[in-house]
């Protein structure tokens, strides 16, 4: 009954959740305060909570609600907090610090509430259920599991079953981008290709991942865009079998690129590097491909966000006709050996990079940066700062 927005969260959706005596159940758990203090105890339990339900299917935590001896939703309870933005980013320490492996995906959000003269805050902790556990809570080293009302610890078959679940999850995506690049190199792309070698980026939604979501591409062919890389304007766009289609710069020869948004939430941009006349070679110019990869993930996130789907995704860079191609660099900052900037292989396919939804999208991005500068010889994109963030060289 909350929004699958998380941050549109006002008092009214608390009030129906009063109103209507929902229940906790394996999808919510109802808190009436928040613990006077952090200590190993209240970190113990929290992480169980928040660990179990990402080990299940996913739930929402709601500290400020009060409930009845059937568990159900009696009351909002205002907390009182020094500052509502210092508890909120308490609370993202503690799940990012103490759960194993990290957990993708969580959200806390504080919603201003009031009760007769008390003002205070409601805060809501977003686990979805996670396709990289399972994971164990970091104070006591148990794992635990969802079960109805409750948490329970997991025995040793089920923790290798969640093991064996992951494991699946992942397969899936890399499943996915096996068969695309499969496929895009016999000639089956969604749309003809003009000859050049190939960057290919895939985004896979975590949501997505866990199969949660279904697009419908319906409004694609009338007012929604979907980005598309090498441009800053989204392009309009058709419908095919696998969801929905833009695509840039088309004309007889093929396009110089498109995206693809598939119905199960998994988008595929590519983008031709047409080859030089004076080395026929082609060139991955390092500052604008850097810009279009952040454009883009900016771009799809605020649709996924539109879509109401949460805006973590994996990100998955890969390099068709590598052989063919050279790292364009300011040769003037390095000592160049012969063999760097270019690729030693016909077909890079860097690893996936999980881009958490909070993290600025030119930071999120610097993993799969530096391994594109590695991957041509060189030590790591020169494009960012001491603190990790993307800055753009200043002419």
């Amino acid at each position: 009954m909350l929004p699958s927005n998380l941050l549109e969260t006002t008092q009214a959706h608390l009030d129906q959740l009063i109103a209507a005596r929902a229940q906790e159940g394996p999808h919510l758990d109802f808190k009436r305060d928040l613990p006077a203090a952090w200590d190993d105890r209240s970190k113990v339990k929290f992480m169980a909570d928040v660990t179990a339900f990402a080990n299940a299917a996913g739930g929402d935590i709601v500290f400020g609600i009060d409930e009845d001896d059937d568990a159900q939703a009696s009351a909002v309870v205002p907390q009182t907090l020094a500052s509502a933005d210092e508890e909120v980013r308490r609370i993202q320490d503690f799940i990012l610090n103490l759960a194993e492996p990290r957990l993708p995906g969580p959200q806390v959000h504080a919603v201003p509430v009031t009760v007769g003269d008390v003002t205070g805050h409601a805060v809501i902790v977003r686990v979805p259920q996670s396709w990289a556990g399972p994971h164990r809570s970091k104070p006591n080293l148990h794992f635990y599991v969802r079960d109805g009302l409750r948490n329970r610890q997991l025995d040793v078959p089920e923790i290798r079953g969640l093991f064996l679940r992951s494991e699946n999850q992942a397969q899936r995506v890399r499943d996915f981008r096996t068969d695309r690049l499969g496929k895009i190199l016999s000639g089956e792309a969604p749309h003809r290709l003009v000859p050049g070698p190939l960057l290919v980026i895939h985004l896979v939604p975590t949501q997505a991942a866990l199969g949660l979501v279904q697009v419908d591409p319906v409004p694609y062919a009338n007012d929604r865009r979907i980005p598309v890389l090498g441009t800053t304007t989204p392009g309009s766009c058709r419908i095919n079998v696998d969801g929905a289609l833009a695509v840039r710069n088309a004309g007889a020869e093929g396009t110089h690129g498109y995206s693809q948004f598939f119905r199960n939430g998994f988008f595929e941009s590519t983008y031709v590097l047409p080859a030089r006349a004076d080395t026929g070679r082609a060139r991955l110019a390092s500052l604008s491909y850097e810009q279009y990869t952040i454009a883009l993930l900016q771009s799809f996130r605020r649709e996924l966000t539109h879509l109401g789907i949460e805006p973590e995704v994996s990100v998955m860079l890969s390099l068709l006709g590598a052989d063919r191609l050279q790292l364009g660099v300011a040769t003037d900052n390095f000592f160049l050996e012969d063999h760097q900037t270019f690729f030693d292989r016909k077909t890079v396919v860097l690893p996936d990079v999980l881009a958490p939804a909070a993290q600025p999208a030119g930071r999120a991005l610097k993993p799969v940066f530096d391994l594109v500068w590695q991957a041509a010889g060189l030590e790591g994109s020169v494009h960012y700062n001491e603190f990790g963030d993307w800055v753009e060289p200043r002419n």
